[in-house]
């Protein structure tokens, strides 16, 4: 019989589990940024330079926490 510590990871649910918690980290990092870029364009009448340059400071640091997260697991194993 196969031992359970033997799967990396933890097996196929915590895998899922990953991917649904970095994709919506990506998600979430947008948006956020879209509210503090539509926040900055209401406070300094940029429209709509402040909402392209929160989405993109967003999608930025989100894509930068996937890859930490995954350089994290890496090193785990």
């Amino acid at each position: 019989m196969k031992n359970q510590t033997d799967e990396p990871m933890g097996g196929l649910g915590a895998q899922i589990m990953m991917a649904s918690e970095l994709g919506s980290a990506i998600v979430v990092l947008t948006v956020l940024g879209y509210f503090a870029g539509a926040w900055m364009d209401g406070r300094f009448q940029s429209s709509p330079y402040g909402v392209i340059v929160g989405i993109s400071i967003g999608f930025g640091l989100g894509i930068a926490f996937v890859i930490k997260r995954s350089n994290d697991m890496d090193k785990k194993r």
